[in-house]
């Protein structure tokens, strides 16, 4: 049977690896899933597995399990995967940026590789649009707006605008020799992917009246996602998504998700991480930098996307390991931060611990090895198949809260938890709230005649207190977590009983709805007694009242 795993034997270990892990001495041509070694031929290359084999203190026999695990964890994220390829033609039309005479060289260069160059000072250039391969350049010459077609751009001190879209490199920022390598490399086929799975039905921006939400678009550092406000609707383009992710980590329902590693893939993960404490480190991190032995224990895990962890994802991780997180990183995106704030925050008030440490160089790292405190009393486990994010952080904080009351923990600007109040003697359950609730925080139950809120699943948009038609009726609370056990479950905040038609008997509305249109039209009837009836009226009834007294009036007549 073909291994899926492979492990290149350039150090000679001496104890046997996992029998689904075929050892080779030299580079060999065959195909695998998983690799330790860059020399051979695999789908993923796993650098962690030769840095956690170098540094780690575990026993050999920790090591063979880990070393397995290690594997395991990088088929997780493959088997899940929900990416796909798109390709896109690059030509070999060029535009240098620049005020400086000397790139007049690179211009011919470049021609003389077959390139078409042109090259322009940026003064000349008011906005630049469309992505690699087809980008769009306007700029005015002479009192002329002009447009200017190209590939690719090296612009030398680029601005922002510029630089959001795909194709645009900056050499100043990258290098000279960088630039020109991304050129060359890129010209033909360039290939990308979709990095972002999107679900409009819980997305708090799509097709609202006015604008609630919309972090997405603002935290994204490329044109990647853009709103559309007269429609509310969000236009993704993957071909200049960076693949970063930290428009997931900012998603309150959870509308976005990371399709190199989805959230239930994030679980399946998870998994491999009990009794272990996991060192998460981007892809991007050097790992010849840590330059410390790895304490007993220690498991890593290499992402790609360092901000697309949101809450789900590391309580998860914390529940299921029993352990502190560390997160090895020189940058924490908008989201990841509040949540790992808020998190710290939770475990302090509940534990007198810490739940997740960050650091971005070795000697830091050392020190939180020192200082870790094991965290087995938080453990626990859930079904999170067919659950949202709101829904998995609410089971999973709940079983964590218990019957305490551990005060109150202030969200932030980028993950928003709230509350709201509705004052009942004005809430007539016309249930518009409902309708403008699509993470199911907001429920009618006709059982009870109730409306009822679950403020732990609640994102905070304020939808509901925007489409309520009472006045003074449906306030928000704004970014709080209440740490007791009445804040997990549905609350009732109004009911009613239901009013019978005086013709039928037949239940058609709430007493109150009732009474507030009868209180409204009743000025209005000027006493005219058949009006005055249908109020009280159902629907099919409404006719027939006002049918019955016109024939009467007609007979008399």
């Amino acid at each position: 049977m073909q291994k899926e795993y492979v492990f290149y034997d350039t150090v000679g270990i001496d104890f046997p690896l996992d029998e689904t892990i075929e050892v080779v001495k030299s580079p060999c041509e065959r195909d695998f899933l998983v690799s330790n070694h860059p020399e051979v031929k695999a789908v993923m290359y796993a650098p962690e597995i030769n840095f956690y084999l170098e540094k780690s203190r575990d026993s050999i026999a920790q090591k063979i399990a880990n070393i397995t695990k290690l594997y395991a964890i990088r088929s997780v994220g493959f088997d899940f995967a929900q990416d796909m390829d798109y390709t896109q033609e690059v030509d070999k039309k060029v535009l240098i940026v620049t005020d400086e005479s000397e790139h007049e060289t690179l211009k011919t260069t470049l021609m003389a590789e077959g390139y078409t160059v042109m090259l322009l000072s940026p003064s000349l250039i008011l906005d630049v649009n469309g992505h690699i391969g087809a980008l769009h350049v306007t700029l005015k010459k002479e009192g002329e707006l002009l447009e200017l077609e190209c590939d690719q751009i090296l612009w030398w001190n680029a601005p922002v605008f510029a630089m959001k879209q795909s194709g645009v490199y900056d050499p100043l920022k990258i290098g000279k020799a960088g630039a020109i390598k991304k050129l060359h490399e890129n010209t033909g086929v360039y290939h990308y992917k979709n990095y972002i799975n999107y679900d409009p039905s819980i997305c708090q921006y799509h097709e609202r009246r006015e604008e609630i939400c919309g972090k997405c678009a603002e935290v994204c550092p490329t044109v990647a996602i853009l709103k559309e406000d007269e429609t509310k609707h969000l236009v993704f383009s993957h071909i200049d998504c960076h693949g970063c992710g930290g428009c997931v980590s900012v998603c309150p329902s959870g509308a976005l998700d990371y399709t190199q590693m989805p959230r239930l893939a994030f679980t399946h993960l998870s998994s491999h991480f009990k009794e272990r404490i996991a060192l998460i480190i981007p892809n991007k991190m050097d790992l010849g930098l840590i330059d410390i032995p790895l304490r007993e224990g220690i498991l890593p895990l290499m992402i790609e996307g360092e901000k697309y962890l949101h809450e789900a994802h590391l309580l998860n991780l914390l529940q299921t390991s029993g352990n502190p997180i560390i997160f090895y990183t020189d940058f924490i995106s908008k989201g990841t931060g509040d949540v790992i704030r808020i998190l710290n925050e939770i475990f302090e008030k509940k534990y007198h611990k810490k739940a997740i440490y960050v650091c971005e160089d070795a000697t830091e790292l050392a020190s939180i090895f020192e200082n870790l405190e094991a965290i087995p009393e938080c453990c626990y486990g859930i079904n999170e198949e067919g659950l949202r994010k709101r829904e998995v952080f609410s089971a999973r904080l709940a079983h964590l809260v218990g019957d305490e009351d551990l005060g109150v923990v202030k969200t932030g600007e980028h993950v928003h938890y709230g509350d709201i109040k509705i004052n009942e003697s004005n809430c007539t359950l016309c249930l518009s709230c409902v309708g403008a609730c699509n993470v199911r925080a907001l429920t009618a139950h006709p059982e009870d005649n109730s409306l009822r809120f679950n403020a732990s699943i609640c994102t905070n948009c304020g939808y509901c207190e925007a489409t309520c038609p009472e006045k003074d009726c449906l306030h928000v609370i704004k970014d709080e977590i209440h740490l007791k056990p009445s804040w997990f479950s549905q609350r009732i905040m109004a009911h009613d009983e239901l009013f019978a038609c005086v013709e039928c008997g037949k239940e058609f509305a709430t007493r109150k709805a009732v009474e507030k249109i009868s209180a409204i039209m009743t000025p209005l009837f000027m006493g005219d007694e058949v009006k005055l009836r249908t109020l009280y009226c159902c629907a099919e009834c409404k006719p027939k009242v006002m049918f019955k007294a016109h024939m009467e009036s007609s007979s008399k007549n």
